[in-house]
């Protein structure tokens, strides 16, 4: 019954960590793997390289001291066990996106999986073992869920019920549901990803009870029941248990177990910025207390009392969603009219955003200098939501009004770079590509700040790329954004996000690098605009909703099309 479950899917379907990360992974494992091999490994994925950098660079998992800019240094500076934690939490981190499962709140999950990790590492501090790994394994405690959860999607309207369930109940409704549990199916993953052992078995086995010296299975069950005081329904009797089986458990004091839960929220809060990762904002324990105690003296409100309440918290929860839906309608305006005008066919270069929802993080725009050169980029802002959106017409702004003034796109991202080290939210970047193209001479002058690759397609149909030389914006505060020139020649130049690269096709399959250079190649005696729409229309007719925002830019000479 096990086997069955998960093999109802693919292995391509469930959640997997980038090919990077694994070869780090398990690199860290290997007593003859240097740091020279690991910088390397690093370096292959600029996305990964520009986390660890922004990571190593914070109080949480490095130190402040001095700032870090190398790839290389943050390998020696973290050793092999911590690069090894930070690289699987960012690679879990980036294994599910916001909407891969329909009615389930993903971001709610990390929320609870950040109170977990952080509520082991807690404990692991008090007492004295590897809190590092018992955070990294707290992170990782629930994943399973999400495994049961792909394989059997028309569950997930019941992620609210589980999640207001202790950690006992919620797993026997877990084995009623999927007829397997989380721990289970966690120790399915843990096999399919080579996760270290010591992590393995304690997400395979915390909820085993112990009666020997306490291990990290035992500090991972007990963040499983700090966690569920903050979540679950019944606060009054859920903190009550968790007390006992916290306090018999790690011979801890009640005052010693209170000064734990107070700093549990701001900890989830500093956890999340470092992860990159937007949550709600945390609520005090003390305010928890507060919970409970309205908790008992509501148990003595009469039906009618509680009915009416329930209306009232109705009625105002429909007036806030029409007025929340009214100013996300407004954003997207906002948003949409930083985007540039349509031009003629005969422009050389056609863009095309697509929002994932009513608001998005990538962008693209273009515009004419006074000497007839045509400025171009496409970026991608880090995380979802407002804040994505809010940063995302920030950088646009900040590149049309600089643009106008300076005429090199490497020293432009520069200055773009030091205002949104300087005044975005923490641990946010921008990943960019920016260029000039000249018509008259046809020529391109083109930078990556830690973007995918550009695409090249010359007239012979050959195919070439430029790779990002520099992390994203917003990562370090000074950096050089190498330039590279060439003529198109009759060829093509492409500019395109991650929504593409991880669309998914009519199969179900996503649509792979692979399949984006094929896909440009069997359309390449097509006009411009005919590609542009032929692409976006593999990615978005069979789909209610798309993964992620859909941008493309292409830029190309004017010729003759059939």
């Amino acid at each position: 019954m096990k086997i069955s479950i998960l093999s109802e899917i693919k292995p391509s379907d469930l959640p997997s960590p980038p090919q990077a990360a694994i070869l780090i992974m398990q690199a860290c494992t290997r007593d003859s793997t240097d740091s020279k091999e690991l910088g390397k490994l690093a370096s292959n994925d600029p996305m990964l390289t520009a986390e660890l950098l922004r990571i190593v660079n914070t109080a949480f998992f490095g130190n402040v001291a001095q700032q870090i800019t190398s790839i290389s240094r943050t390998v020696t500076v973290l050793g092999q066990r911590t690069l090894r934690n930070i690289t699987l939490c960012v690679a879990v981190r980036d294994s599910v996106k916001v909407g891969s499962i329909p009615g389930f709140d993903v971001n709610q999950f990390w929320e609870d999986s950040i109170r977990r990790a952080v509520s082991a590492r807690a404990v692991a501090q008090y007492l004295d073992v590897d809190h590092e790994a018992c955070f990294t394994a707290g992170l990782l405690q629930d994943f399973g869920l999400l495994a049961l959860y792909h394989a059997h999607p028309d569950k997930a309207e019941h992620s609210s019920q589980l999640r207001e369930q202790d950690p006992e109940h919620r797993r026997q409704t877990e084995q009623k549901l999927f007829g397997m549990t989380h721990d289970e199916a966690g120790a399915m993953l843990a096999e399919t990803w080579a996760l270290p052992e010591i992590i393995a078995n304690a997400i395979s086995e915390h909820h085993r009870i112990e009666t020997s010296e306490p291990s990290i299975t035992t500090i991972l069950r007990c963040a499983d029941w700090i966690n569920s005081i903050f979540t679950a329904k019944d606060k009054s009797i859920t903190l009550q248990k968790t007390s006992d089986i916290v306090l018999e458990a790690l011979t801890m004091t009640s005052s010693q177990f209170d000064v734990l839960l107070e700093m549990i929220p701001k900890e989830v809060a500093t956890a999340a910025q470092v992860l990159g990762l937007d949550i709600n904002q945390q609520e005090e324990f003390i305010k928890i207390l507060k919970q409970v105690n309205t908790q008992l003296a509501q148990a003595n409100l009469s039906y009618q009392e509680l009915t009416w309440q329930l209306e009232s918290s109705q009625k105002e929860r429909d007036r806030l969603q029409t007025e929340l839906n009214k100013e996300l309608g407004l954003a997207r305006e906002i948003q949409n009219s930083l985007l540039p005008s349509k031009m003629p066919d005969t422009f050389p270069i056609i863009g095309v955003n697509l929002a994932a929802k009513q608001l998005s993080g990538d962008f693209y725009d273009y515009f004419r200098l006074k000497d007839g050169r045509i400025y171009f980029n496409l970026g991608d802002v880090s995380g979802k939501g407002t804040h994505a959106a809010l940063l995302m017409a920030k950088t646009t702004s900040l590149f049309r009004c600089l643009g106008k003034r300076v005429h090199e796109p490497g020293k432009l991202l520069a200055y773009v770079n030091e205002e949104i080290y300087e005044t975005s939210a923490r641990g946010m970047f921008v990943t960019m590509v920016a260029g000039i193209y000249d018509p008259e001479s046809d020529t391109i002058s083109l930078a990556n700040a830690g973007h995918l690759p550009a695409i090249i397609i010359d007239q012979d149909k050959q195919l070439s790329k430029i790779d990002a030389q520099s992390p994203p914006l917003g990562i370090l505060r000074e950096n050089v954004f190498p330039e590279t020139q060439f003529k198109l020649n009759g060829g093509s130049l492409y500019l395109y996000s991650d929504g593409v690269t991880e669309g998914r096709l009519e199969d179900g399959k996503e649509l792979g690098m692979k399949g984006l250079l094929a896909l440009f190649l069997s359309l390449a005696e097509k006009s411009p605009r005919d590609r542009i729409e032929a692409i976006t229309n593999r990615l978005t007719t069979h789909a209610d909703v798309l993964r992620d925002d859909v941008t493309l830019v292409l830029v190309e000479k004017n010729r003759v099309f059939d």
